[in-house]
């Protein structure tokens, strides 16, 4: 819906409806799990709607950027590899500030790339050609086909 609602395009009813039930179906299963508000597994406390809201904040804010990122790509003059280009200069300066703040000593004592190993090198560069392929795909396509390219790469991050 975000789509329809950045792009000015219309969305059928039906296909409203079946979001709406779509929505009720997970949460009927997700609030049934359980009778009480909160339970206790393997010692932590876990509270199924808040699990919920947690999921549902999280598919709002995955779509708004997604659709976003493809009004971005579509509607600039700018080129896609500069864009990318951009796009990381945030990223990086983000998580160099994350591991300054949370690994700084370590990494002031070790050096930044300690501890990578083939299999790290793998993951960077599967990440990284997978992020290009995804701004390729939502350059010349659309955000629904970006999700459909993204799950064989997650199968593989989490088989792997």
């Amino acid at each position: 819906y975000f789509l329809c609602f950045s792009s000015g395009r219309s969305s059928s009813k039906r296909s409203g409806l079946h979001w709406f039930f779509c929505f009720i179906g997970v949460s009927m299963v997700q609030l049934s799990q359980n009778d009480t508000k909160s339970t206790v597994t393997s010692d932590v406390e876990q509270n199924p709607l808040l699990g919920l809201v947690a999921v549902l904040l999280s598919c709002c804010s995955s779509g708004f950027a997604g659709v976003y990122f493809e009004k971005l790509l579509k509607g600039s003059d700018i080129s896609l590899w500069m864009r990318n280009i951009h796009l990381a200069g945030y990223g990086i300066i983000v998580g160099l500030f994350g591991v300054y703040f949370n690994d700084g000593d370590v990494v002031a004592e070790k050096g930044f790339l300690y501890g990578y190993n083939g299999w790290v090198w793998w993951v960077v560069m599967m990440q990284a050609f997978g992020g290009l392929l995804v701004a390729v795909v939502v350059k010349y396509a659309d955000n629904i086909l970006k999700g459909f390219c993204n799950l064989p790469r997650y199968y593989c991050i989490l088989r792997g």
